[in-house]
């Protein structure tokens, strides 16, 4: 993802998001590209942070936004919680190919945590209002 900002280093992107987000630092999108940069070097709890703050300023924006911030929530131990975030992920229409990568990416982990086919596909018919996450 660091080629996108025309660098092939993860630090370097991450300078210059930080720029652009301390120009504008109430943009979820912005702050969903730091946490997805953080998350491909690894640093799950830091890239949490990022998500969450995407999501505080706009709840429900993206399913690739709540499909990562379940991922780190997981990787970090609040399994609870990351099912949460999972099946909000599901329950949101999908804008473009990158919701759609992050509701894919959430039906997936859903099903490797334990939940059937059957159980997703309710999930997905909820509306988003009801969500925890």
């Amino acid at each position: 993802m660091a080629r996108v900002y025309g660098t092939d280093s993860v630090e370097e992107a991450l300078d210059y998001l930080r720029k652009v987000s301390s120009v504008n630092p109430n943009d979820p999108f912005t702050l969903h590209a730091i946490g997805c940069q953080l998350y491909m070097i690894q640093e799950y709890q830091d890239a949490l942070e990022y998500f969450q703050k995407a999501e505080n300023i706009k709840n429900g924006f993206s399913s690739s936004n709540l499909y990562y911030l379940g991922s780190c929530l997981y990787k970090t131990g609040s399994t609870v919680e990351s099912v949460d975030c999972l099946k909000k992920a599901l329950t949101l229409p999908a804008r473009n190919k990158v919701d759609q990568k992050g509701k894919r990416a959430a039906k997936r982990m859903l099903l490797h945590v334990g939940f059937e086919e059957d159980e997703i596909v309710t999930i997905e018919r909820i509306d988003s209002e009801d969500s925890l996450c």
